[in-house]
């Protein structure tokens, strides 16, 4: 993995009382049977899988959401003990660590089962099964189309086959709405009539059933309640469909700034090219500035028509981002070591995330999702580091 470079001025902001915000903000919609998830998956959505997992459950939150069985391991080694539910299909031949880890897994199918238990076999470590039990949930395909059971007779015939495995422990069901944060409105209650269908099936003992992931939660609100919420991009302060007219009622606090400063700064004359495939050319004599950040860094090459923010100006890039560093032509001169933002507030000017995905085509998701492991992560409470 690329380690964080700590030499030079570029930096995610995390705020973490941003993100207790957000977790407050959603208990209250919750009843009290309810537990809330969060998402921590893809290292915390670009803000830092274990600080924000720590941050999350101190304001209230009951679990963890990860992709990878690798993400919910990272989280075990440093120290976070609350339960942890791997949301992607695992291997296997990973059944030791899974269980060793007391993580809670996903499937959707029984071959996992005796597949596991062979793998134990060969590796001699049976015993295992005599002092762990694996917990699962199963899901359901109710219309995303990525994984999951989609008939009531799969349904049944898991029913039937996990019961030959003593060691497992199915506690849980779930679906995914892929429409409720954008898309056909008809969709929604397409699913829910199937998640309905597929749910009255499953034995009494299968006791967790859960549906709402932030966007379910703030608009489709169904009975029953999903027994988890799964908070995840509500969970850094943004709208689901990345609404920046947001009623105050459910407005979130943005967790992450995104900041490098000036390395570089020269005046140009008229004419000057600059950059790669010289595709920039000065209008006037006009100061350039030099900012250590790239495409390496997840501010990538067709970012070339965001501007960022300098001392509350918006300050267009000049030419092509290069891989390390990009070059921003500025309103007048400002030394080296001025803050540029990129994602965040400078003045009057906020370069919220949002607005960045929709002038990209693309979604907030991807933009945090994006920055590399190269920009380090400084971790904030209110003014104080952390």
């Amino acid at each position: 993995m690329i380690e964080p470079s700590e030499h030079r001025p570029t930096v995610a902001i995390v705020n973490l009382e941003a993100i207790q915000h957000n977790v407050h903000a959603f208990l209250k919609r919750m009843s009290p049977s309810q537990q809330l998830y969060v998402a921590v998956k893809a290292n915390g959505y670009g803000h830092g899988i274990t600080h924000v997992a720590q941050a999350a459950l101190e304001a209230g939150a009951s679990g963890l959401l990860v992709a990878t069985v690798d993400e919910g391991i990272t989280l075990r080694k440093n120290g976070v003990h609350a339960p942890i539910l791997v949301l992607g299909l695992t291997d296997p031949r990973g059944i030791a660590e899974i269980l060793h880890y007391q993580l809670m897994i996903t499937v959707c199918s029984p071959d996992f089962f005796q597949r596991a238990q062979e793998q134990l076999a060969q590796t001699d470590k049976l015993d295992l099964l005599t002092t762990h039990r694996l917990t699962v949930h199963l899901a359901l395909d109710t219309g995303m189309g990525r994984i999951g059971l989609t008939t009531v007779a799969e349904v049944e015939a898991f029913k039937d086959s996990v019961s030959a495995y003593d060691w497992v422990d199915w506690q849980g069901a779930f679906t995914h709405f892929s429409t409720a944060g954008g898309g056909p409105e008809e969709h929604v209650h397409a699913q829910w009539a199937k998640w309905q269908a597929l749910t009255a099936v499953l034995p009494d003992s299968v006791t967790v059933r859960h549906y709402a992931n932030s966007a379910m939660a703030m608009w489709y609100p169904q009975q029953p309640a999903s027994d988890i919420v799964r908070l995840g991009i509500g969970l850094y302060g943004i709208d689901p469909k990345d609404r920046l007219d947001v009623p105050r009622a459910e407005a979130l606090q943005p967790a992450l700034q995104l900041l490098s400063e000036i390395v570089h700064v020269k005046q140009v004359p008229k004419g000057t090219k600059i950059s790669y495939g010289a595709t920039y050319e000065a209008q006037a004599d006009e100061w350039i500035a030099t900012i250590p950040i790239g495409y390496a860094d997840g501010w990538f090459r067709h970012y070339r028509d965001i501007p960022v923010l300098v001392d509350g100006h918006a300050c267009p890039v000049a030419g092509t981002i290069n891989m390390d560093q990009m070059m921003i032509r500025l309103p007048k001169y400002y030394p080296v070591g001025t803050t540029v933002t990129l994602i965040g507030r400078s003045g009057h000017l906020d370069n919220h995330v949002s607005a960045l995905a929709e002038q990209l085509n693309t979604i907030s998701y991807e933009l945090l999702t994006s920055i590399s492991t190269r920009v380090p992560r400084l971790y904030v409470k209110g003014e104080s580091l952390c």
